[in-house]
């Protein structure tokens, strides 16, 4: 079996500025092929990389990180993905790219669960490294994800000073269930109950990573006199919750901090609409995963050093420090 038994050590953290410089590098001009995945030469090793919902900036930025550790490191990368968050159409893509023996995998989980056993039976052949999200089973070589409680108490720092540390507050999530977006809840509550008593942190609402429906919940919400704040776990509840709040000309009225980065969330950021943004490092993410796929395909990584878990420190974004050198590094920008 190729996977190794790791440990998690919840101090190792990856330096998001190590790599987050080479995001002003343009990325390769490979071809697309049929099916829309990108690839570098025939002549090199693939990595396979299936990520979700391709449609967001936040995975086209992790596209351009990993194609450009394909390029340094001379491995091609199979990119595939669909533009939903859905174990049911994901699997069939984790699959097909098995199928052409590529040197390793780097996975985007949808499913905590749901993948464990298709992980496992393929770690069994190849390197498996996910990232973003999590299994609840440790399949996989290893694990590569935001410090998602260190950035929801952030968050909740954000939020209480956007408030005045008082007031009710809601959050709006994905699913229940899923480690990452659990732990960014869990970071934010936390951190409330323990330096902010005057605010009321309300049952968590779930979006299913719709924003139409974070919108439905958001202004639903915002009937609440008492609403002050709402806090967000991903980009779609994020887009839904600003869209609320404006419909509502609730402006600088009802708080809004939320995760990601978006060119537009920073513009809207700019405007008024959200107080503090949750930037993640997602071309860290495609860049540290297919190069450590690489190095351990040439050798030069002992797949036996690595611990299982490493996570990426989150860096917030507000109006004060929103057009400095160190923000924009964190901004979602595709270069590729």
């Amino acid at each position: 079996m190729f996977r190794t038994q790791q440990f998690i050590r919840r101090g190792s953290i990856i330096g998001a500025a190590s790599v987050a410089a080479l995001v002003l590098a343009s990325c390769s001009s490979a071809p697309d092929t049929a099916d829309g995945s990108q690839t570098g030469s025939s002549d090199n090793p693939t990595v396979a990389f299936v990520a979700a919902q391709m449609t967001a900036t936040y995975f086209q930025v992790m596209q351009c990180g990993a194609q450009a550790a394909a390029d340094e490191f001379n491995v091609s990368l199979d990119w595939q993905g669909d533009p939903d968050w859905d174990l049911q159409t994901q699997t069939p893509l984790i699959n097909a790219a098995v199928q052409s023996s590529p040197i390793g995998l780097v996975l985007v989980p949808t499913d905590p669960v749901g993948l464990i056993e298709t992980v496992e039976n393929i770690s069994a052949d190849m390197p498996v490294i996910t990232v973003d999200g999590s299994l609840d089973e440790q399949v996989e070589l290893q694990n590569i994800r935001t410090d998602n409680l260190s950035a929801g108490a952030l968050a909740a720092d954000a939020l209480a000073k956007a408030v005045g540390e008082k007031g009710t507050v809601l959050v709006i999530a994905s699913f229940p269930g899923v480690a990452a977006n659990a732990e960014r809840v869990d970071g934010f509550a936390e951190r409330m109950a323990e330096k902010y008593p005057d605010i009321e942190v309300l049952p968590t609402e779930y979006s299913d990573a719709d924003q139409a429906t974070a919108s439905q919940k958001a202004a639903a919400a915002i009937t609440n006199p008492d609403l002050v704040g709402i806090y967000t776990t991903l980009a779609p509840a994020s887009a839904g919750a600003s869209a609320a709040i404006q419909a509502a000309n609730k402006t600088g009225e009802v708080k809004l901090v939320a995760y990601d980065a978006d060119p537009s969330q920073v513009a809207d950021l700019k405007a008024g609409v959200y107080d503090a943004l949750v930037a993640q490092d997602p071309y860290g993410l495609g860049y540290d995963s297919v190069k450590r796929i690489a190095q351990i395909n040439d050798g030069s990584l002992d797949p036996e050093s690595l611990e299982y878990q490493e996570y990426v420190n989150a860096f917030i974004i507000d109006r004060d420090n929103a057009d400095s050198e160190e923000a924009k590094r964190f901004i979602y920008v595709p270069t590729c």
